[in-house]
C-alpha cells in the first residue's frame, strides 16, 4: 500500500490524563498549528498558528517509512500503570480519501508507544520547535506592546 504521496495533513496529539500536552497539525501548504511541548505539567503554552514556507510538512514526511501504514489502528498497551496517556497520529489527504491513524493508550508509568510512533512524535517536535519558539516570542512581544504607542 503506497499512500505516503497522497497525504497532505498530519495531526499529532499527546494527552496525559485530561491534559493535551502536545498538539501539532501540519499540512503540505505550510499551515502549522502547535501547542505545548509534550510536558504534561506545562499547561501555560498557547496554541500558535501560522504559515511557514520552510517545508516542515515535507521534512516530517521524509522521516516516515511507508511500511508503517500497514499497521494503523488502536493499540492498548498491556499492564498500563500511572496516568492514562494517549498518543494519536492521524494522516489525511487527497480530499479525505486517505485517512490513516494510530492511537496508543498506555500508562505514564509503564511501557509507552511503539518506538516507530515515538520517533514520529520526536521528529515533529524537533522540526517545528524553532518555528514554535519564534511564534511564542512574537506573542510575548505583542502582549507587551501598549495599544497607544506613539
Amino acid at each position: 500500500m503506497y499512500v505516503k504521496h497522497l497525504i497532505d495533513k498530519v495531526l499529532i496529539t499527546l494527552e496525559v490524563g485530561d491534559v493535551t500536552s502536545l498538539f501539532i497539525l501540519l499540512d503540505k501548504y505550510g499551515n502549522i498549528h502547535r501547542k505545548g511541548n509534550g510536558n504534561a505539567g506545562d499547561e501555560s503554552q498557547t496554541l500558535q498558528m501560522g504559515v511557514s514556507h520552510q517545508g516542515h510538512f515535507d521534512a516530517l514526511m521524509m522521516t516516515i517509512d511507508e511500511n508503517i501504514f500497514h499497521h494503523t489502528g488502536v493499540i492498548r498497551m498491556p499492564d498500563a500503570q500511572g496516568t492514562e496517556s494517549r498518543l494519536s497520529i492521524i494522516f489525511n489527504g487527497n480530499n479525505g480519501e486517505v485517512d490513516l491513524g494510530f492511537r496508543v493508550v498506555y500508562g505514564s508509568e509503564s511501557q509507552g508507544p511503539p518506538a516507530e510512533l515515538v520517533q514520529i512524535l520526536i521528529n515533529a517536535v524537533k522540526i517545528t520547535e524553532p518555528w514554535y519558539q519564534e511564534q511564542l516570542q512574537g506573542a510575548a512581544k505583542h502582549k507587551e506592546k501598549k495599544w497607544w504607542p506613539f
